[in-house]
């Protein structure tokens, strides 16, 4: 009982520790860029380096961008977006990751709904399918920055409200001590 236990456990540790690509990989050199720059470009990218070069003009810090070579797409399965999520994962990153795997887009988001998402790249796609891959990334990316974010709940105005409220339940119950004799 204590042996096949024993193995189980090695296999779960071991397990866990596979799941970080090595840097030597393209997804494993995404993540590590993305620890300092908001583009990432691997040499084997279709896209030139010097167009990838532009891209930190445009992208500021969302979305950030993956150039990666088409064989990236060997190293994990399901195409250029579970590339993205790979990467955003590992690189435990917020707002939206695109990626382009040799002639693939993909995307990953936690800004953006994924069907929204999915629309934003393949109109990129679609609105600039005679054009060089560069242009569509870019047009991605301006799209991706025009959608509005949502903020969530407005904690300040509703931190507010509750301390009026609070401050006119303790004015009317010291009105209401004071009127008894």
């Amino acid at each position: 009982m204590g042996r096949p236990f024993a193995v189980l456990l090695v296999a779960l540790v071991l397990v866990e520790g596979a799941a970080a690509h090595a840097p030597t990989t393209a997804i494993g050199r995404a993540v590590e860029a993305f620890g300092s720059v908001p583009v990432s470009y691997d040499p084997g990218a279709i896209v030139s380096d010097v167009q990838a070069a532009n891209f930190g003009l445009l992208v500021g810090s969302n979305p950030k961008v993956a150039f990666m070579p088409a064989s990236a797409a060997s190293e994990i399965a399901g195409g250029p977006n579970a590339i993205a999520s790979e990467i955003a994962d590992e690189a435990t990153l917020d707002g939206t990751l695109i990626v382009l795997a040799g002639e693939k887009l993909g995307a990953w988001s936690n800004d953006i709904e994924d069907d929204r998402l999915a629309q934003l790249v393949a109109d990129a796609s679609s609105s600039n399918s005679s054009k060089s891959l560069a242009v569509v990334v870019g047009s991605l990316v301006r799209s991706v920055q025009a959608e509005p974010v949502d903020a969530g709940p407005p904690w300040g105005w509703i931190g507010a409200a509750l301390v009026v409220v609070a401050l006119g339940g303790l004015v009317a119950f010291d009105r209401l001590v004071r009127r008894r004799p």
